[in-house]
């Protein structure tokens, strides 16, 4: 029997990528923005890590080519669900991410805004990246996304 995405994941990730369009929206209304080729790459670590109170570790994977300029600002987030339990999270991906060619793992910590925490098993995982430097006047942007379904596996951090 395949399994499909909950209700409460599939709104959840529409919150997601709405809070990115409205900030791609918003850099948009300014004058002088370059959008850049979408060059950076994500992926979501299969396996995620449980904490003792419920929330779940996601390690993410991040690429991205060097953008010109100086930086301006980044959003980098993440999101899970999980039907079984019916919980759900989001938050931001920990540390600052680095455009530089080379891939690096960086974390989320994402703990539950539902009544419900996570428990080991599948669940489904997102991530984006929204990440904008400043050349001369213009701003130059580059943006990427990734969802997959991820295991949860049990209680070895705190």
């Amino acid at each position: 029997i395949p399994e499909y995405p909950s209700s409460h994941f599939l709104a959840l990730l529409r919150r997601f990528r709405a809070a990115a369009l409205v900030a791609l929206a918003g850099i948009m209304a300014l004058p002088a923005i370059i959008l850049a080729q979408d060059n950076i790459s994500i992926s979501i670590e299969k396996h995620a890590q449980l904490t003792s109170d419920g929330a779940v570790i996601l390690m993410i994977q991040i690429a991205c080519d060097p953008l010109p300029g100086t930086p301006d600002f980044q959003e980098a987030l993440a999101g899970a669900g999980q039907p079984r339990t019916r919980a759900e999270a989001e938050g931001g991906i920990d540390g600052t991410v680095v455009c530089d060619g080379i891939s690096r793992t960086y974390t989320a910590r994402l703990s539950p805004f539902t009544d419900a925490v996570f428990k080991r098993g599948p669940a489904d995982a997102s991530a984006s990246v929204l990440i904008c430097n400043l050349v001369g006047d213009e701003q130059v942007c580059a943006d990427g996304a990734a969802e997959r379904r991820i295991i949860i596996r049990g209680h070895l951090v705190p």
